[in-house]
């Protein structure tokens, strides 16, 4: 479940201007920085991207490490673009094992405490803002069960959520604004399934991308607009 990597051409596509449609606000991003988050495993490797007055920060996950999965996974760029379209800042970053992050894959164990090391980095970096926390498939889950223990966090996202193979029971008792963004294809998460758990999560919202199978192949321009949507409409809570 880790999709293709890919985010060739990450500054040249993420760095241009964008006018939003909700008001005035320039986003005008600063290039892409490596930074380094250190942990239970060592050091992470992390890309940030920083924005001139950001109104919020968001950790984006990446998927399953033991398939490949890693920061630069084309979903996780795109979802990390929407935001950075509503005006927040975006942390992703490679869990252990993955990239040159230090550490082996640990199945979604050890991985909790890489979200918890990134969380406290981005509120350090920007104490005052809204905070965002979440991932795609692996990193949804893992992303997720982290970011409802943890108070600092504004606001949740799921996208590609494998429900067909992690339980998310826990998330019926999160109260935090949470978005799920899948797709009518989805291999690892049922269309039907998924619904089912929305209904029973205290402010949760969904969004079907009708088509879209798990990587959002074709689709990822939708995944992109849901996220900068849906951002910017916490942001106005």
């Amino acid at each position: 479940m880790s999709g293709k990597s890919g985010d060739r051409g990450d500054d040249a596509r993420g760095a241009r201007r964008r006018r939003l449609r909700a008001g005035e606000i320039v986003v005008n991003p600063k290039p892409l920085r490596h930074v380094d988050l250190y942990g239970s495993a060592g050091r992470l490797e992390a890309l940030y991207r920083e924005l001139q007055d950001p109104a919020g920060i968001a950790v984006v996950c990446h998927p399953l490490t033991s398939e490949g999965g890693t920061l630069h996974n084309k979903v996780v760029f795109r979802a990390a673009r929407g935001l950075e379209a509503a005006n927040v800042a975006t942390l992703r970053f490679n869990f252990r094992g993955a990239g040159v992050s230090g550490g082996r894959f640990e199945g979604g164990e050890g991985e909790q405490e890489d979200v918890a090391a990134a969380i406290t980095w981005a509120r350090k970096k920007h104490p005052d803002i809204k905070l965002f926390v979440g991932g795609f498939s692996f990193g949804s889950w893992v992303a997720s069960r982290v970011a409802c223990e943890t108070p600092a966090v504004d606001a949740i996202f799921l996208i590609g959520t494998p429900v067909n193979k992690y339980d998310f029971g826990y998330l019926r008792h999160c109260e935090r604004p949470m978005l799920f963004v899948h797709g009518t294809h989805d291999e690892h998460g049922d269309v039907g399934k998924l619904e089912t758990l929305v209904q029973e999560v205290r402010n949760a919202e969904s969004v079907t991308i009708t088509g879209a199978d798990h990587f959002f192949t074709k689709q990822l321009e939708a995944l992109e607009e849901t996220m900068r949507t849906w951002a910017e409409e916490v942001l106005e809570q």
